[in-house]
C-alpha cells in the first residue's frame, strides 16, 4: 500500500462538479469520519484522499461528510500504539465513524468485540489466517464491518509455487505487531502446511541487515508482507539484496512493489481503488441504517498474476509456459524492439525488399533494352573492315599485276534504312509491350501492398484476440474468487470452485492458441518484408471511432477512412449506389490488368496494320561504302606494265588505291507462298481475342470492385454493431455476476454469460480489422492505395467525387 500511485484515481473524483444537492450541504446530516494509520508512511496523505474522495462521491447529496484533520491519526507501527489511538477515537464524541487505513489497525478493531461506534476496516488480509470474527459472510460483531478476500494467503502461496516451486518459504514480516504476530504466524503456518510448505518467519526491523543475515543460506523463496515501517531506501535495499542472492520474491501488497523489483504478485493494480469504493458503499449502508456487523465482508477484486521479467532475468528464474500464458508481464523484453512498424511503413518496406517485385524490376529493365534494340534498326548502321591477304607466288605472277602476293586493304560501310514497315511496326510493338511490362510491375506492387497490409492487420488482429483471451482468463479468475467467497460464506458448493478451476485451464489453452496465432502472423509479415522470420518488432495500434450517429472512422491518418468527409457518401442507399458507380469508373481507369491488355491490343493493332501494309509497302535502304588499298608487296605488287604509246595517242587509265560506291535499294516481295495472307489473318484473330479478353477482364474488375465495396460496407456496419453487442454482453455479464454473487442464479448461467461476452468481445475485436482488411481489398480492386496518397491527392479525389455526385443529381447527404 505504501507504494501505490493513486492520483489518477483520485483526480476525477476531486474535480467532479458539485451536484445541486451538494450545494445545499448545510441542510444535510453532518458525518465526521476519522482515519487511523499504523504509522508514518510517505503516501499516507495520498491514500487518505483516495478513500475520502470515494466516500464523498458515494454520499454526495445524502450527507455532509467531513474529515477533520484532528481526527486523522498516525500511530507508531506497533499494535499497542495503534490500539491507543483507536481507543481515543472510539470514545471521542466528535467521531461518528472510524476507518483504520492500514493492516495493523484493521486487525486491532477485529479483536475488540462489539464496538461503541461503527468501524469499517479495509485491510483484513485473510480472515482464516488472522482468526477474525466471521459469521455467515459477515463479521457478526456489532458496529464492525471489514473487507477481506477469502483464503488470500493460500492463493498467494499457490500462485508463487507455480512461478517458482519451493518446499520451504521465508516470510518477511513486521516484528512490531507484537501479540498479533503470533496469531497471524500460527494461522499462516497452518495454511501453508495444507500445501506442503514449511514457513520460516523472519522479522524485518532496523537495521535491515539483521533480517538479511537471518535469512538462511538454503532459502528457496521469499514472501514479502506489508513492511510499512520501512523507509523507501530501506525497502529498496532489502529487495535489491534479495535479488542479488537470486531469491524469487512475492509481494502481498501488489503491483507497485513488483514495479520496484519484486518478482511477482497476485493483486491487480485496481485493488486499492476497488477497496476504497467498497468501503464507501459500506459507509453509505451503515449511515442509512444497516448494522455494520451484518454487511458482507468478502469481495472479489479480481486476480491477476503480474511478473517482473527483468527481475526474473536478474535472478535466473523463469516461469514455465503455463504461468506465462496467464501472467501480465512487466519488462517482457530485455531490450525493446528496435523496429517499429506502422501500416504505411510495412507496405513501403515490402515494396523495397520483396523479391517478387525485384524480379519485375528486372523484367522492366530488360524490356527497355528491347525497345532500344527495336529502335536501333531505324538508325544508321556503320561498319568497318580491314583485310590482309597473302596468295601463292605463281598465282600473283600469273595475274599480270592485278593481284599482288601480299595485300592490305581497309574499308567502311554506312547503311540507312529509309523506310521499312516491319522495322517501324516492331518499334511500336516493343514500346507497347514495355508499357504492358510497366503495368504488370504496378500490378505486382499492388498485390504486394495488399499482402503486406493484410499481413500487418492480421498481426494486429491476432494481438487483439490474444488480449481478449487474456482478459477472459482474468474474468474466470475473478469468478473463481467469487465462487470461493460463496463457498466461504456457505452459499456455494465445492463443485463450483472446481468448475471454475477447470474453466481456467480451458482459458489457458485458448491463450496459448492465441499466442501461437500471433506468432504465425508475425512470421508471415516478416517473410513478406524479407526480414529474419522471428525478428521482433513493435506495432502501431489501429482502431475505429464510432460517432454518436453510428458512423465509423479509423484513427490512422494514413487511411482515407479517417477523413470525415468520406463518411457521408454512403449515408443512404442512393448515395451508396452513386459512390459504387464512381469507384467502378475509377477502377476501370486505374486497373493495371486492363492497362496491360490495352497495351497488348495497341501493339497487336500495329502488328495487324503491318501485315496489311506488307502487300504494297517496299523496303528502301541507302548504302554507301569506301575501300582503300594500303599496301601491296611481293610478286605482282608492281602491277602490269603497258607498252609506251606514240605521241598523240591517249594513255591507258590506271585505278588508284581508293574506291567508293553509293547504292539505293528497293525491295518488295511479290509472292511468298501465301505466308503474308496467313500472317494477316492470324494477326486479325489475335486482335479479336485480346479485345474479347479486355471486355471479359473489365467485367471481372467491375464485379470485383462492386463485390469488394458491398463486403466493405457490410463489415463497416458490423464494426458499430459488434461494439454495441460487446458492450451489452459485458453489461449483462456484470448483472449475471452480481446475481450469482447473491445466489440468485446458478454457475451455468454465469458461464453462459461469460462465454457470450467472450464471443462478443472477439467479434468486436475482429470487426475492426476485418473492415480494414476489406478496405484494403477494395483499394486493390480499384488499383490504388490511399496509404501513399498525399493530402492534395485526397482533396482532388473528394473534389472529383463531389462533381460526380452533382452530375448524377444526387446529394451525398
Amino acid at each position: 500500500m505504501r507504494r501505490v500511485t493513486l492520483m489518477w484515481t483520485i483526480f476525477p473524483l476531486l474535480l467532479a462538479p458539485a451536484s445541486p444537492a451538494l450545494a445545499q450541504q448545510d441542510t444535510l446530516p453532518v458525518v465526521r469520519i476519522a482515519f487511523v494509520f499504523d504509522g508514518p508512511v510517505p503516501n499516507n496523505e495520498e491514500f487518505l484522499e483516495l478513500f475520502a474522495a470515494e466516500i464523498r462521491e458515494v454520499l454526495r447529496g445524502e450527507f455532509d461528510v467531513q474529515f477533520p484533520a484532528a481526527m486523522t491519526r498516525e500511530a507508531d507501527h506497533t499494535l499497542s500504539g495503534v490500539s491507543r489511538v483507536v481507543d481515543e477515537l472510539l470514545i471521542d464524541p466528535r467521531v461518528d465513524l472510524l476507518i483504520p487505513l492500514h493492516p495493523l489497525g484493521s486487525y486491532d478493531v477485529t479483536r475488540r468485540g462489539p464496538l461503541p461506534k461503527p468501524v469499517v476496516a479495509p485491510f483484513v488480509m485473510d480472515p482464516e489466517v488472522q482468526s477474525v470474527p466471521l459469521a455467515d459472510g459477515a463479521s457478526g460483531v456489532r458496529n464492525l464491518s471489514y473487507v477481506a478476500q477469502a483464503t488470500q494467503v493460500i492463493r498467494d502461496l499457490t500462485a508463487f509455487q507455480e512461478v517458482a516451486p519451493f518446499t520451504t518459504l521465508t516470510v518477511l514480516g513486521n516484528p512490531r505487531w507484537e501479540e498479533a504476530t503470533t496469531a497471524i504466524t500460527d494461522g499462516a503456518t497452518a495454511a501453508a502446511r495444507t500445501l506442503g510448505v514449511e514457513l520460516r518467519i523472519i522479522p524485518v526491523d532496523r537495521p535491515i541487515e539483521e533480517a538479511l543475515q537471518a535469512i538462511p543460506v538454503d532459502a528457496e523463496a521469499v514472501y514479502v508482507t506489508p513492511l510499512l515501517h520501512l523507509t523507501q531506501p530501506e525497502w529498496d535495499e532489502l529487495i535489491a539484496e534479495l535479488n542479488r542472492r537470486r531469491l524469487p520474491t512475492f509481494s502481498m501488497v501488489g503491483v507497485d512493489e513488483v514495479h520496484l523489483g519484486v518478482l511477482a504478485t497476485m493483486r491487480p493494480d485496481t485493488y486499492f481503488p476497488q477497496v476504497a469504493r467498497r468501503v464507501a458503499l459500506n459507509v453509505q449502508r451503515i449511515l442509512l441504517g444497516e448494522e455494520a456487523g451484518s454487511l458482507p465482508v468478502f469481495f472479489d477484486c479480481g486476480e491477476r498474476l503480474t511478473i517482473n521479467m527483468a527481475t526474473a532475468r536478474a535472478i535466473g528464474r523463469f516461469p514455465n509456459w503455463n504461468v506465462l500464458t496467464e501472467a501480465f508481464l512487466l519488462n517482457e523484453e530485455e531490450t525493446p524492439p528496435e523496429r517499429e512498424l506502422s501500416l504505411v511503413q510495412a507496405a513501403r518496406d515490402a515494396l523495397e525488399a520483396n523479391l517478387d517485385l525485384a524480379v519485375q524490376d528486372l523484367v522492366v529493365s530488360a524490356g527497355e533494352e528491347d525497345v532500344l534494340l527495336a529502335r536501333s534498326a531505324l538508325l544508321p548502321q556503320m561498319g568497318t573492315t580491314a583485310t590482309g591477304l597473302i596468295i601463292d607466288e605463281d598465282r600473283a605472277e600469273s595475274s599480270f599485276g592485278a593481284q599482288a602476293q601480299r595485300t592490305f586493304t581497309g574499308g567502311a560501310t554506312v547503311t540507312q534504312l529509309v523506310y521499312s514497315e516491319p522495322a517501324w511496326a516492331n518499334l511500336a510493338v516493343q514500346q507497347q509491350l514495355q508499357a504492358s511490362r510497366v503495368e504488370r510491375r504496378r500490378e505486382v506492387r499492388l498485390d504486394i501492398t495488399l499482402a503486406a497490409a493484410t499481413a500487418y492487420l492480421a498481426v494486429l488482429q491476432a494481438k487483439a484476440l490474444e488480449r481478449v483471451q487474456r482478459e477472459n482468463l482474468l474474468v474466470s479468475r475473478s469468478n473463481l474468487e467469487l465462487a470461493r467467497v460463496r463457498r466461504a460464506v456457505g452459499s456455494g458448493r465445492a463443485g463450483e470452485v472446481l468448475r471454475w478451476e477447470s474453466q481456467i485451464a480451458t482459458d489457458r489453452q485458448r491463450v496459448i492458441s492465441s499466442e501461437s496465432q500471433r506468432a504465425l502472423a508475425e512470421i508471415q509479415l516478416n517473410r513478406l518484408l524479407h526480414r529474419p522470420l522471428e525478428e521482433r518488432f513493435a506495432t502501431t495500434e489501429m482502431t475505429a471511432v464510432i460517432t454518436p450517429d453510428g458512423r465509423v472512422r479509423t484513427t490512422d491518418p494514413a487511411l482515407i477512412t479517417s477523413d470525415e468527409r468520406l463518411v457521408r457518401y454512403g449515408s443512404n442507399l442512393q448515395a451508396w449506389e452513386v459512390f459504387r458507380n464512381f469507384m467502378v469508373e475509377e477502377g476501370l481507369s486505374l486497373s493495371p490488368e486492363l492497362n496491360q491488355l490495352e497495351a497488348a491490343i495497341t501493339a497487336q493493332r500495329r502488328a495487324y496494320r503491318s501485315t496489311t501494309n506488307s502487300f504494297w509497302s517496299p523496303t528502301i535502304a541507302l548504302q554507301g561504302s569506301v575501300d582503300h588499298r594500303f599496301a601491296r608487296g611481293g610478286t605482282g605488287s608492281s602491277g602490269f606494265a603497258l607498252p609506251d604509246l606514240p605521241d598523240g595517242f591517249p594513255s591507258f587509265p590506271q585505278a588508284n588505291d581508293l574506291s567508293w560506291n553509293v547504292a539505293l535499294s528497293f525491295s518488295l516481295p511479290i509472292f511468298n507462298g501465301g505466308s503474308r495472307i496467313a500472317e494477316r489473318a492470324r494477326a486479325s484473330e489475335v486482335l479479336r481475342q485480346l479485345e474479347v479478353e479486355r471486355a471479359a477482364a473489365a467485367e471481372r474488375i467491375q464485379q470485383r470492385i462492386r463485390s469488394a465495396l458491398h463486403t466493405m460496407g457490410s463489415s463497416y456496419m458490423n464494426v458499430g454493431l459488434s461494439a454495441a453487442a460487446a458492450r451489452a454482453a459485458r453489461e449483462n455479464l456484470e448483472l449475471v455476476r452480481d446475481a450469482y454473487r447473491r445466489g440468485a442464479i446458478s454457475i451455468i448461467e454465469l458461464l453462459d454469460a461469460q462465454n457470450a461476452a467472450l464471443a462478443a468481445d472477439e467479434a468486436a475485436a475482429n470487426a475492426v480489422y476485418v473492415f480494414l482488411a476489406d478496405h484494403m481489398r477494395m483499394q486493390r480492386a480499384i488499383g490504388r492505395f490511399d496509404l501513399f496518397m498525399t493530402q492534395e491527392e485526397r482533396d482532388w479525389f473528394i473534389t472529383r467525387l463531389d462533381a460526380y455526385f452533382v452530375l448524377a443529381g444526387v446529394s451525398p447527404s
